[in-house]
């Protein structure tokens, strides 16, 4: 399998995998997982949640493979949140434009020309001149890869458990809506694009 430095600009693909109970899965791929740190802080922000509790202590007790990128937004809206002034609702959204615009942001990653994967549920998520070793990835489209190259049994079964929550501590609101199903759909079957890591 070919490693690639894996970006999470939006906290859908950890809320999603948290619902099924599949966190883990991200391991497995034994790669660099980049989150932006206004993602981090949103994922964690209240850890009386059974979800911001288990998504810190996965994500520090791995950290590597984690790393946390710091942006700009990041910076004022911790600084916000210590001096107890109101946050701004789309600091992930704006931090996320902040790490793929700013020259310390995701062209760190790039600089090296290895492959660099997105992994987003964000459908608002758009490139302008995408260099050709950076790649798009959705939730679906991972499990479908993962599923191809054996590291899964059934992408469909873990998107299930995304659509609907059975899993200790999951509740029914806790369900995904998953960007590239189509609406209304409760079968995932033959859905979605897959990526097959080389």
């Amino acid at each position: 399998m070919k490693r690639c430095t894996l970006i999470l600009p939006d906290a859908g693909p950890i809320n999603s995998l948290w619902v099924a109970d599949r966190l883990e899965l991200l391991l497995a791929l034994d790669m660099r997982i980049v989150i932006v740190d206004a993602v981090y802080d949103e994922l964690t922000s209240d850890l009386s949640y059974l979800k911001d509790y288990e998504v810190e202590l996965f994500i520090d007790s791995n950290s590597p493979p984690f790393v946390i990128a710091e942006t700009d937004i990041g910076k004022l809206e911790r600084e916000k949140r210590r001096l107890g002034q109101k946050l701004k609702k789309n600091a992930g959204e704006l931090a996320m434009v902040d790490f793929m615009s700013d020259e310390g942001g995701i062209t760190e990653y790039l600089s090296a020309d290895e492959p660099v994967a997105i992994l987003f549920e964000d459908t608002g998520l758009r490139l302008i001149a995408k260099p050709p070793n950076l790649h798009l990835l959705s939730t679906v489209g991972l499990l479908r890869g993962m599923e191809e190259v054996g590291i899964i049994q059934s992408a469909d079964a873990v998107i299930t458990e995304m659509l609907h929550p059975t899993r200790p501590g999951r509740r029914p609101q806790d369900a995904r809506r998953l960007t590239d199903l189509p609406d209304g759909t409760d079968e995932p079957a033959a859905v979605g694009s897959s990526w097959k890591p080389d």
